[in-house]
């Protein structure tokens, strides 16, 4: 038997994060406060951004690739509100840790 998941099924498979490293950004004028990649799923995923928002809320954007005619396209992110509850929780955790307390409110 394979160790696969059905793909056919239409069941997500279980994934958690195992790794997450932070690089924090130079300056912090334009509301970006790092860098972040994951191990998610035995899958190295780069590149996830920690912004800050004018009310001071961190909050996760995910790469994309700008086409020629300005429409944006993805290059990975989550598909559901309880894969991307898991990011916000281990990227924004990770970060408040290097900040130290009272940064990012919390549920940003």
């Amino acid at each position: 038997m394979s160790d696969r998941p059905d793909l056919t099924s239409g069941k997500p498979a279980s994934h958690t994060i195992t790794e997450v490293r932070i690089r924090l950004a130079p300056g912090s004028g334009s509301g970006l406060v790092a860098f972040a990649s994951c191990v998610y799923g035995g899958v190295l995923l780069n590149d996830i951004a920690i912004r800050r928002d004018p009310a001071g809320h961190l909050y996760l954007t995910f790469p994309r690739k700008l086409a020629a005619s300005g429409r944006p396209h993805p290059l990975h992110h989550p598909i559901d509100r309880g894969t991307a509850a898991q990011f916000e929780a281990a990227v924004i955790g990770q970060v408040r840790q290097l900040l130290g307390p009272g940064e990012g409110a919390a549920g940003s």
